[in-house]
């Protein structure tokens, strides 16, 4: 056999070893990526879940796409009943907002609350129509650059009322900020 044909076999070689390796590679591999589609996700349906999912959500902003914190708790009204329910629907004029608020618009910070119960409280009895939780927020302005800054601590007392089977808030007054 000439150099020619031993060219030409040793590169057929190399083709049929080099498809061998990219098959074997491609099929060994899950190409779709993975998905929590298919998770069955609890509702959240007691009073305790409700107390902090609202107050998180009423405490977490996104001043550069909100004109102020009252559009987070419309977000949620949903969630809400009563005086807090009326307040949800209608824009306050004026629309008060943090003295930070421009300043975190510009620099396109966020603003997220994480909430949990405060302490030990009794439970709410499965046959309750009313309870009132005390519930800690926690915020931290979240900066584009990674960075965060804890703002003051709040606790506040939360009032809920069960409308068919569903807690929601009906109103929330805070009993301290930065202690």
């Amino acid at each position: 056999m000439n150099t020619k044909g031993v060219a030409v076999v040793a590169a057929a070689v190399v083709a049929v070893v080099v498809a061998a390796v990219a098959m074997a590679l491609t099929l060994g591999r899950d190409d779709e990526p993975g998905t929590d589609a298919h998770v069955h996700i609890d509702p959240i349906t007691t009073a305790d879940e409700v107390a902090v999912a609202v107050m998180a959500g009423i405490h977490t902003w996104t001043p550069a796409q909100q004109q102020s914190p009252w559009d987070a708790m419309h977000a949620i009204s949903d969630q809400l009943t009563g005086q807090m329910a009326d307040a949800a629907t209608t824009r306050p004029d004026p629309d008060p907002a943090p003295g930070q608020w421009p300043a975190w618009a510009r620099s396109g910070d966020r603003v997220i609350g994480a909430a949990s119960l405060a302490g030990d409280q009794d439970p709410v009895p499965q046959d309750a129509n009313q309870a009132r939780r005390l519930v800690t927020v926690q915020q931290k302005v979240l900066h584009p650059d990674g960075a965060t800054t804890p703002l003051e601590r709040i606790t506040a007392t939360v009032e809920l009322k069960r409308t068919g089977e569903t807690w929601k808030v009906a109103s929330y007054q805070y009993r301290s900020v930065g202690e």
